[in-house]
């Protein structure tokens, strides 16, 4: 009897190690299928971007960059509004609100432009439509036409590790189209296994999730250079445990216990470009190396995401409380751009850069004219300015009460609370 009671301890045991395993198990990498205008398929993990580009991305997390080419939304200014706004520049859906052509539309009213940004997770397929162009087509349907103004993501080269012929490099012209999906459980790290860790950033916080060191290094593969006191030294990140910053250099602790203190590049001293982090609950944080204490190397894979971590987006809702106490719910067009919950709020935090996803968002307080409270979903609280995300250069908030109802413009200036639901 006892035989047979710990025989089913053990099995037990083992099933839920099994289980724990498998759910622990997340592709972080870039995945799809790629058709060529010869109509050509490959299907695997893709680096976006060309090798000798750091900017070249590879993960879910990571931020594909464009520049919209126009906004629809500022058809709903009055002609008086949309004059001020140029001279003072410095859960529900939108596919149920009638904006005309949300996807692709002619801009009568612009002055300015605004940026594309969303995580590659977030996307649905892309399409080059010429050599500065593309359809963007998100996981909830709506089609965006970007231009590659100031991106490396649009025009270059990408590589897709195809499952039978492995590294498939095509040109941009090459390219009909992109689609992403899920990848497969039982795929390699094609490219590499990534860095996952968290980041001690003294008083800009702690940070954790897939880590690029010196804005570069992302794979336990690479290499941390530098020097000891016995001569150069290049070492694995996959034997790193932990990077401590010191006066000159780093001290560095490897996983078997051994310490050493290394100096003499740029990975370890002031000359590193600063350590970015796609931290889920936040999103893209790039800390300098002023701000930079030390980087704990875990092998955590639920600090990473996989392509179903990515939800959906919803148009953005909330309440829009204004100086006066007046407030207003509904559907929100935030910097009369940001619609839905995949897109981008960019600031700084001094010399730390933030990209946080609107979908982690709980609430903004613009304080002063150049900084704003950002309270996030989970709970922290962050300073950030420098951007007209969060500064008086934002064009104003568009509330939509009702489906059919007439639009509120709210001028940034008038803004107490943005209450995100």
């Amino acid at each position: 009897m006892i035989r047979r009671v710990l025989l089913f301890v053990g099995v037990a045991i083992g099933l839920l190690i099994i289980f724990n395993e498998a759910k622990a198990q997340k592709n972080s990498a870039i995945y799809g299928r790629v058709t060529t205008v010869s109509g050509d398929k490959y299907t695997g993990a893709i680096k976006w971007g060309t090798d000798n580009s750091s900017k070249a991305e590879v993960f879910w997390a990571e931020i594909f960059n464009g520049t919209k080419t126009s906004n629809d939304f500022l058809k709903h200014l009055s002609e008086k509004e949309q004059e001020e706004l140029s001279e003072g520049e410095e859960g529900s859906s939108w596919i149920k609100i009638d904006l005309g052509v949300l996807s692709i539309w002619e801009d009568k009213f612009s002055r300015s432009q605004h940026e594309f940004k969303a995580r590659f997770g977030d996307i649905r397929s892309i399409e080059p439509m010429r050599r500065e162009r593309a359809r963007v087509t998100l996981k909830n349907g709506v089609i965006l036409e970007v231009t590659g103004d100031n991106s490396e993501d649009i025009g270059e080269a990408i590589t897709v590790y195809d499952f039978e012929l492995g590294e498939v490099k095509l040109s941009w012209a090459r390219l009909e189209r992109v689609d992403f999906m899920e990848a497969p459980k039982e795929l390699n790290d094609n490219f590499g296994k990534p860095i996952f860790g968290i980041v001690d950033a003294g008083r800009k916080g702690t940070f954790k999730g897939q880590i690029e060191w010196d804005s570069d290094e992302r794979f336990l593969h690479e290499i941390l250079d530098g020097k000891d006191r016995n001569g150069d030294r290049k070492i694995p990140f996959r034997s790193i445990k932990k990077i401590e910053k010191g006066r000159s250099g780093v001290d560095v602790t490897l996983n078997s216990g051994r310490t050493l203190f290394i100096t003499g590049s740029n990975d370890v001293n002031q000359g590193n470009r600063g350590v970015i982090i796609n931290d889920p609950e936040v999103g893209q944080v790039k800390i300098s190396w002023r701000d930079f204490m030390e980087l704990e190397i875990t092998g955590d894979q639920n600090l990473g995401m996989s392509y179903n971590d990515f939800p959906v987006s919803k148009g953005i809702t909330g309440t829009v409380v204004t100086i006066d106490g007046e407030e207003h719910k509904g559907l929100i067009a935030y910097d009369l751009d940001e619609a839905w919950e995949f897109e981008i709020l960019d600031a700084k935090d001094d010399r730390a850069e933030f990209q946080i996803p609107l979908r982690n968002v709980k609430s903004i307080v613009p304080k002063n004219y150049n900084y704003s409270m950002v309270r996030l979903k989970n709970g922290e609280s962050l300073l950030l300015g420098e951007h007209r995300d969060v500064s008086n250069s934002n064009a104003g908030i568009l509330v939509f009460p009702s489906k059919n109802g007439e639009p509120i413009y709210i001028r940034w200036s008038k803004v107490d609370e943005i209450i995100f639901d």
